[in-house]
């Protein structure tokens, strides 16, 4: 089993306010509030679909046991790994020496690879084991992002700005939304297949 947690979120969205509104061609502040949330929204979204970490943010993975081959990260791109901990039965933590792992930030999604000769420390506790924290994403600016994920965004956007309040049908059930079309054929190529970690 494996938990991912946002340890730190990003400090700002890959789109403005501003961006947003002259995209959407609104000229009045009274749908600012709505649009802030639709924008971190469809960030939130987006990431999810694509496996990415858009701007830097600080994530705790935390597993059960290790695994046989290279420990792979969620959210990519992976920048850097802040500490590597193991706990044992009784809680006590003990922190993994750099020097026993190889941090592979080009492979996408990133990774842990144990280095030849080196062992994974053991015992572990039987859940919750095993603690990475890391940093993922483009950068710390927007302007970092890849082009085609912020246009996809903003395909995005615009679907759930139109639609709003659309969603249930007369029966009262959830009905689902696709992404819009744009924005699929944009976040398409920086989608990274899932895998079991």
């Amino acid at each position: 089993m494996s938990a991912l947690q946002l340890v730190t979120p990003p400090a700002t969205e890959p789109l403005t306010l501003t961006i947003a509104k002259q995209h959407l061609r609104v000229e009045h502040t009274a749908d600012d509030a709505l649009l802030g949330d639709l924008i971190t929204g469809v960030r939130q979204l987006a990431e999810l679909y694509t496996g990415r970490a858009f701007i830097s943010q600080t994530f705790r993975l935390w597993r059960d046991t290790w695994p046989e081959e290279a420990l792979v990260l969620p959210r990519s791109p992976l920048q850097s790994v802040t500490a590597v901990r193991v706990y044992d039965e009784a809680d006590a933590v003990t922190t993994v020496p750099v020097s026993q792992y190889f941090t592979d930030t080009v492979s996408q999604p990133g990774r842990l690879v144990l280095r030849a000769g080196a062992v994974w420390p053991t015992p572990l506790r039987s859940a919750n084991g095993v603690e990475v924290e890391y940093v993922a994403g483009y950068g710390p600016l927007a302007s970092q992002v890849p082009v085609a994920l912020r246009q996809g965004m903003l395909a995005h956007l615009a679907y759930l700005y139109e639609h709003r309040g659309e969603g249930l049908n007369a029966g009262g059930t959830a009905v689902e939304q696709a992404l819009p079309a744009t924005a699929l054929m944009l976040y398409a190529p920086y989608r990274l297949l899932r895998s079991v970690t």
